[in-house]
């Protein structure tokens, strides 16, 4: 049986129904007409996949809109009180969560600060009291709960959905998933930080749908998130993207991993404050977590510290020279280097770009996109697109 006779006319349906929707969701109010042309299906197809779509309340129509020829039709939008997502991001200082509408409209947003080295247990049951108010907040607008998404910087089975390993925190085989399916009863999905930061620029970054993207979260640790022909890359478990613990510089200093010399020991968070105290630079103590001397850090360069800026200067080659490897091997036409380091690394984005471009084998640098994102909000945006892919994959049965 070949593959094209395995689909019934109901999957087919479906099938079209998920890309009318992922229309709406990447350019916005479209007509009927809009959609047809853009996924080369008939008006009439799409008309009746409308129908089914307002019907179930997934799809709204707004103003009417004037055509070349004919009259008007109305345009259609997805419709954002269908329901409610959950983002969340567990870092080793801080809890992230975002809450929003389907329309991914944020309805709230709480940052908490953790103590230093936070056991999993207190950690976890602060995220559980943010996801409790967070949900009571959707009760009340009368928005029904379309999933959770947790991002978290280790490695993720993503079979069980299991916290296999922290490289930094220390933390392992925590059975996530199906601890917080069973407490909130709606679906949960665990990835890493790294691979939810890539789904975030692959759909919302500066050129949402890039097929073939290299994504680098820089912060304690550093992590990838590959996209190759559409596709992010997991591996066997799930596992794919420590690239932090690639090798680098000979007789380097000793990993948390164990191993020497790794990538990130020289360009991480803890790498930098270490280079930084190393030419006599002052930097506030905080908390006692490395985190909080990220902004002092930031306000140093920006004040035109030269000790700082040469710093910065050095570890942004180091990026970029440890980042031509990975180009090479991929091919990819975008690299993003982002994370909670984004804005601190966007100050030497120069030197990020011009070292990967010389490490860089000719014919693939050409055309590269090279970007440093300031934002750190990737991995939560990335949630809220895993959320809303694992929702539109099958939206309703009758499509």
């Amino acid at each position: 049986m070949s593959n094209q006779q395995k689909y019934d006319r109901g999957d087919i349906r479906r099938l079209n129904a998920v890309s009318v929707l992922n229309q709406l969701r990447v350019h916005g109010s479209l007509s009927r007409a809009n959609i047809a042309s853009e996924l080369g299906l008939t008006r009439a197809t799409v008309s009746s996949i409308v129908t089914v779509l307002i019907e179930a309340s997934l799809v709204r129509e707004t103003e009417y809109v004037s055509g070349a020829a004919g009259r008007p039709g109305l345009l259609l939008e997805l419709n954002p009180n269908y329901g409610c997502m959950i983002a969340l991001e567990i870092d080793l200082d801080r809890i992230s969560l975002l809450l929003t509408n389907a329309g991914q409209e944020p309805l709230w947003r709480q940052n908490l600060q953790l103590e230093p080295e936070a056991s999993a247990d207190v950690t976890l049951a602060s995220a559980a009291e943010l996801v409790e108010q967070a949900l009571k907040r959707g009760i009340r607008q009368d928005l029904p709960c379309l999933g959770i998404s947790v991002a978290w910087a280790g490695l993720v089975n993503h079979a069980d959905g299991r916290l296999a390993y922290g490289p930094t925190s220390g933390w392992s085989d925590i059975p996530l998933k199906a601890d917080w399916e069973a407490r909130f009863e709606v679906p949960i999905t665990i990835q890493n930080e790294a691979h939810a930061a890539a789904i975030g620029m692959h759909h919302f970054g500066p050129r949402p749908g890039v097929r073939n993207l290299i994504y680098l979260s820089l912060g304690v640790g550093l992590g990838a998130g590959i996209y190759v022909d559409g596709s992010l890359l997991l591996g066997k478990h799930g596992y794919f993207g420590q690239v932090g613990h690639t090798h680098f510089a000979e007789n380097g200093i000793t990993c948390s991993c164990g191993k020497q010399g790794c990538w990130v020991t020289e360009i991480s968070l803890p790498a930098l404050i270490r280079k930084l105290v190393a030419t006599g630079v002052e930097l506030p103590e905080g908390n006692g977590s490395e985190l909080d001397v990220l902004e002092a850090v930031y306000q140093l360069a920006q004040a035109g510290d030269e000790r700082v800026l040469e710093v910065l200067n050095a570890v942004g080659r180091q990026i970029g020279q440890g980042a031509a490897p990975l180009v090479e091997c991929f091919n990819p036409s975008q690299v993003i280097f982002g994370g909670r380091m984004g804005k601190l690394i966007k100050l030497v984005e120069s030197d990020v770009r011009s070292a990967l471009l010389e490490q860089t084998l000719p014919y693939m640098a050409e055309d590269l996109e090279v970007v440093v994102n300031a934002s750190d909000d990737d991995s939560l945006l990335g949630g809220l697109a895993t959320v809303f892919d694992a929702t539109m994959t099958n939206p309703i049965r009758e499509v």
